[in-house]
């Protein structure tokens, strides 16, 4: 007797195995879905990366080239570099705060935030230590501050050269390009003989840094206005009496204190010498001081000199006084 196979348990087995089908190509779908969708987060990632390293790249240079000029500088060079350095840390923070896109990455992350922690500080401190000892020119502590300073700019320079490595290895996601150099460290040597370079630059007589007002005599007028003659020598029309008009102007960082400015009258008998007050003044700003009446004779030749007699930190006291020789017409036509 021959019996055929039931024919109803072989469409059921069909029916049970079309679903395990459909269910294993949607699991693998999802998989490449996700590997895709990580792909292409880290790679959004890297080429951020890259692109702020290009950027702390161009300022590092900006500022070891400010560095090098500290003797003859304005104090906003320094400051502009180095706030241009913190506004490009902080954007990088945000990225290292937003944590990595995959797994591959978190050892890149941590080496990246810590070389920009390192960069922070060292900035910070270097710039403070830089100011104080341009203000504070007895400050002896600012040698050891501003070393400190450079050997954290050292470590995150360090820092950095690990996480170019890192992702140079094959178990890291690789970059679109290779990672830009970036050094914040201003120049190579042993950190405390840089140190008192820096200090001592900073100090410089021809140095802008510190903060100190800059009063300078920058003019002076006679009225009658005086004219000159061909021998060069100023002349004043014929008169008895001569006014002065003083032009003081702030070339310093900082408003300066009001000061006394002298005026003397040399020529014929014993010198006269008057006294004002400069106002203060913010830098840029510039005033004019009046010695109104003073006594001359015809036909004499006279000195004038006006001095400021800086009671405070000047920013360069060699400009602190003008002075001129003039003759007094003996009459309309002379």
């Amino acid at each position: 007797m021959i019996f055929d196979p039931p024919r109803t348990r072989r469409r059921v087995l069909g029916r049970l195995l079309w679903p395990a089908v459909f269910t294993a190509a949607a699991v693998v779908a999802v998989v490449v879905s996700d590997a895709g969708t990580d792909t292409r987060a880290e790679l959004d990632y890297l080429t951020t990366m890259h692109g702020q390293a290009s950027d702390l790249a161009t300022k590092g240079e900006s500022l070891r080239l400010v560095i090098s000029r500290l003797a003859r500088i304005e104090r906003t060079e320094l400051v502009t570099a180095t706030d241009a350095i913190h506004a490009d840390l902080e954007v990088a923070v945000e990225l290292v705060e937003a944590g990595p896109p995959s797994a591959s990455l978190v050892a890149a992350n941590a080496l990246y935030r810590q070389a920009l922690e390192s960069w922070a500080q060292g900035v910070t401190r270097f710039t403070s230590g830089i100011l104080t000892a341009a203000d504070e020119t007895s400050n002896t502590v600012v040698v050891d501050n501003v070393a400190n300073a450079m050997a954290e700019l050292r470590a995150g320079d360090r820092l950095y050269l690990d996480l170019v490595a890192l992702l140079a290895t094959e178990e890291v996601p690789a970059p679109v390009a290779p990672m830009p150099a970036v050094v914040m460290m201003p120049a190579d040597g042993e950190l405390l003989s840089l140190s008192q370079a820096y200090v001592v630059a900073s100090r410089s007589v021809n140095s802008r840094i510190a903060l100190r007002p800059g009063l300078t005599v920058s003019q002076i007028v006679s009225t009658p206005l005086w004219s000159v003659d061909p021998d060069s020598q100023a002349v004043v029309p014929a008169t008895e009496t001569i006014s002065f008009s003083v032009v003081v102007s702030n070339l310093g960082n900082v408003a300066n204190e009001a000061e006394p400015i002298e005026l003397t009258l040399s020529g014929v008998g014993e010198p006269l010498v008057l006294s004002e007050t400069v106002p203060t003044l913010e830098p840029g700003e510039q005033t004019t001081v009046l010695f109104a009446g003073l006594t001359v004779q015809p036909g004499e030749v006279y000195e004038v000199v006006a001095e400021l007699k800086a009671l405070n930190l000047d920013l360069d006291f060699e400009d602190n006084m003008l002075g001129l020789t003039f003759r007094v017409n003996e009459d309309e036509s002379g």
